[in-house]
This record gives C-alpha cells, structure tokens and sequence, in this order.
C-alpha cells in the first residue's frame, strides 16, 4: 500500500507545504464528526461510502488512518505546517479519546475471553456481548446486540466465572442430573421399505447385478444412518465427561466449551446454563432441585443507557 510524503490535508506548493482545500474540508469533517459523538467506525464507513481519496486513486480509509489524523499535532501548525485545527478542538478530542478508551490493559487471553458459547438476553433471547467500563461501580456488563432490546446486565467477571463454575460442579458431583432419554423407536421410511424391497427383489434374480445391489446397499445404509437418534449418544458422552472430570477449584474453558451450549444470565443474579444435550442447568436449591426454569422470572428489567 503507497504511503503519503506529507499528512493528509497537506501538499507541496512551489517548495512549501500549504493546506489542500479538499483535504482540509475532510480532516475538520473528521474532528466534527468524533466531537460529535461518531465512532471511528461510523467516519470510516462514511468516508469509503462516499469514495473519499486518502490520495490519489486509494480510498482505503481505515481506524489507523483516522486514529493518526485526530492524534497528530502538526495540524495546530507545527513544523512548518500550517494549522488545519484550533487547539481548542484538537484538546476536546484527545479528552473524548482518552474517556472512550475503557479497554486499555485488557487481557484477552483472560478466561472470560475464552467463553465461545453464546450469551443469551433473558428480555428476548438474543445474543449479548461484554462491555468493560471502569467508570461504571460493576466494570462488566454484558449488553444485548438486539437493537430493538439493548438489555443490560451487570455482573462482573469474577463473579460471573465463580458461577459458571459452581454449576459445573453440581454436575460433576451428581452426573445423575444428567438426563439419559430411551431410545426412540423408529419405524423405517417409506423410501427406506422400497429400498429394502428392491435388495430383496435384486437378491431373488437370477442373474444379480452386483454393481446394481453395492448402490442399492450403499443407499440403505445411508438412509438408516441418518434415521438414527443421537440424542442418547450425546447424553451418555455428556455425562462421561462430568463423571471424568475432577472438581474444578477455578473455571475451566475446556470443560465450559466442551459440555455447554449456551450461557443465560437472568437479573436477579443468578446463572444457568444449557448443555448440548438440551439440558438447563441452574443453581441447585436445599431440596436438591434446581432453579433452571424460574431463574429469570420476577427479574426487574434493566434499561439504564439505552
């Protein structure tokens, strides 16, 4: 990819470096558009919709280029530059840049970070994302994507990790609160019947055609095969993997993602989760039941910062 010889809102004129009109006009949209609230998402989006060069024949904008742009000082005219942005602007979106950099120190190899299943929205079941804030008393959060919805659950991720755990290991110390179902009983297709008809009738000439009889076989097996109910194979290999594992003193990912579908978080602190087997899993009470199926009922709803 070219580089440019000057910034973006510069060229050389006659030896000296003078402001590009165009340029200049797309560099104040810039810092408007960040003061007034817009991503650098939402500015490079807008740029390469509207097929704004960053230099001649590339448009190419991207959060680097824009994060360059809103940094450098030579646009306060220093250097030799001439000024493009007043100091007073410059300053307002350094301070708006610093307060959006919540996620500085992040450690994404961290075991939060490592959760693959979806987190799902106790309002209208739509998948949620985390947000960290330091602002905020509870730093964690977890927003729902669905617009119409943008639920929000505070829940910090010690705590969060802390509850995951203990409902595995309910799991691992009572492997019988896994549900084993019987069998199904299935009756053979109607494809299937005339499949195994014609072996049959295949069989009983007297000349068989074997190339004739090997597709025949070949297409019974398959349509046995996909009539087969893997729901006992996956409960009875679910409930191996608690009945091997050994209790867990931190959260384990492996496990977590292993044996676990989908994560619900519900507002009134509680947890649950789905294992593959379709099984809900909460928080088991004195009775030795668990509270899976009125986790979320009575929660009040969080709307703050929709």
């Amino acid at each position: 990819m070219k580089n440019r010889n000057l910034p973006y809102g510069y060229s050389f004129t006659k030896g000296s470096i003078v402001v590009q009109p165009q340029e200049q006009a797309i560099v104040a949209g810039i810092y408007d558009g960040y003061l007034s609230g817009k991503s650098l998402s939402d500015i490079t989006s807008e740029l390469n919709v509207r097929s704004v060069e960053f230099m001649p024949g590339v448009i190419g904008w991207n959060k680097a280029r824009l994060k360059h742009i809103l940094e450098d000082e030579r646009y306060l005219g220093t250097d030799a530059y001439p000024a493009i942005v007043e100091q007073e602007t410059y300053d307002a979106v350094q301070e708006i840049k610093a307060a959006r950099n919540t996620q500085k120190g992040v450690d994404r190899k961290s075991d939060i970070f490592q959760i693959t299943v979806p987190v799902r929205c106790p309002v209208c079941g739509s998948e949620m994302h985390r947000r960290s804030d330091s602002r905020n008393k509870c730093r964690q959060r977890w927003a729902c994507k669905n617009d119409g919805c943008r639920h929000l659950i505070a829940i910090a991720d010690e705590e969060l990790l802390g509850k995951i755990t203990e409902l595995l290991n309910g799991v691992i110390s009572n492997t019988e609160r896994i549900y084993i179902p019987k069998p199904a009983v299935q009756e053979p297709s109607t494809e299937l019947r005339r499949l195994n008809n014609e072996i049959g009738r295949t069989l009983e000439g007297f000349s068989i055609q074997k190339n004739t009889l090997r597709k025949q076989l070949l297409q019974s097996v398959s349509l046995k095969y996909e009539g087969i109910d893997n729901a006992v194979y996956i409960a009875k290999r679910l409930k191996a993997d608690f009945a091997n594992a050994s209790p867990l003193s931190d959260f384990s990912p492996e496990l977590f993602n292993r044996t676990v579908s989908e994560l619900r978080l519900c507002e009134n602190g509680t947890v649950s989760i789905i294992l593959t087997n379709g099984q809900q899993i909460g928080k088991e009470q004195s009775d030795g039941s668990d509270n899976s199926t009125t986790a979320c009922e009575g929660g009040t709803q969080n709307t703050a910062d929709r």
